[in-house]
């Protein structure tokens, strides 16, 4: 398993891809909305003051794990929201957390010494 200490700041995501994709065979751009749109809630509504990724990629399987000290949150709790019916209700935002829970194998969260721990796994060919 890999790992890498990020700060809290959205101009990390492209460190954090090319991280990830030195783990990957190929660039998948499901595993890249996963972690970014992870991350960026992450920087966005926690107040951590670190973000660590592991990451670990064996059998077609990709798994990720964000560890932050930022305010305790599980988003496998949050309700799926309301999808729009067309276009025109559509908004911006909001459905980073619902598109992770639908693209992602298995997600688990803990909370342990003060620190958010969410592992994702994703299958990936």
């Amino acid at each position: 398993m890999k790992s890498i200490t990020l700060k809290p700041e959205l101009t990390e995501i492209y460190t954090l891809n090319e991280f990830i994709l030195t783990e990957l065979p190929q660039e998948d751009l499901q595993v890249n909305l996963i972690a970014e749109e992870t991350f960026a809630n992450i920087v966005n509504y926690s107040k951590t003051e670190y973000i660590i990724v592991n990451v670990e990629y064996a059998n077609n399987t990709l798994t990720l794990e964000f560890i932050d000290n930022g305010i305790e949150f599980n988003p496998l709790l949050k309700e799926n929201p309301t999808l729009p019916t067309s276009i025109e209700e559509a908004q911006i935002g909001g459905l980073g957390i619902f598109l992770t829970k639908e693209i992602a194998d298995e997600l688990h969260y803990h909370h342990i010494n003060d620190e958010n721990h969410l592992k994702i796994i994703k299958k990936v060919e």
